[in-house]
């Protein structure tokens, strides 16, 4: 017993550490790429460098937009696509991330109305008067964008293995990414050759030269893939 109410605070705090890493990524991403919106906006706009409304509507949205990625990656309909050619799920998930981060921003602000207006129908009244269509679609280009962009690095990710990607583009140049990526190929090409030429018996005994030739291989791909 004592020992179960001694885990429960560790439990409770790496329950927490997993919603926040998996929570950090995606509101850093839209934090900076909402701002950036923002900003470029107020220069082009408005003349001026900063707006601190802006920067706060930004930050607020990239909060909203994470929870949405946090909760919504937890249903399963989202991973429809699994397996298939990478533009069916990038783009499935770009379109099913948008409807959702606009139903629940559309959801937040009827919210801020009904309190503010205390009703309804004025919250409903209000809402309907600060729409505009062209403010709207503007938004909804921008988010559909980010996500797209936000997607797809993470199907990459998944694809040539988790943390592979940024180790890519931060550790490991180019050249020698290219040169492991080929030895890769020609180690599975030689492996499915000496499975098709050589008995099993003696792929599978480390004393003949297939068997030995085998292990070698195996060993040089389980490196590369802790490399």
């Amino acid at each position: 017993m004592t020992a179960t109410a001694a885990s429960l605070p560790g439990r409770f705090f790496h329950g927490w550490l997993h919603l926040f890493r998996h929570l950090l990524p995606p509101t850093a991403y839209f934090f900076v790429a909402f701002n950036l919106v923002a900003f470029t906006t107020n220069l082009l706009a408005h003349n001026y460098w900063f707006n601190l409304t802006s920067f706060l509507l930004a930050s607020t949205t990239a909060l909203v937009v994470g929870k949405v990625v946090l909760v919504v990656d937890k249903v399963r309909i989202i991973d429809k696509f699994r397996g298939a050619p990478l533009i069916q799920p990038i783009l499935y998930k770009t379109i099913f991330y948008t409807a959702v981060v606009t139903v629940v921003r559309f959801l937040e602000r009827l919210a801020h109305f009904v309190f503010d207006s205390r009703g309804f129908d004025a919250a409903a009244q209000a809402a309907m008067h600060d729409f505009t269509w062209h403010r709207f679609v503007a938004v909804q280009i921008w988010i559909f964008t980010c996500f797209l962009i936000y997607v797809a690095a993470n199907e990459l990710n998944a694809l040539v293995g988790d943390g592979r990607l940024a180790r890519l583009f931060f550790h490991h140049r180019s050249s020698e990414y290219r040169l492991t990526r080929r030895q890769h190929i020609r180690a599975l090409t030689e492996i499915s050759r000496l499975a098709e030429d050589t008995p099993r018996e003696r792929l599978l005994d480390p004393a003949t030269p297939q068997g030995a030739r085998l292990i070698e291989l195996i060993d040089r791909l389980r490196k590369r893939q802790t490399a």
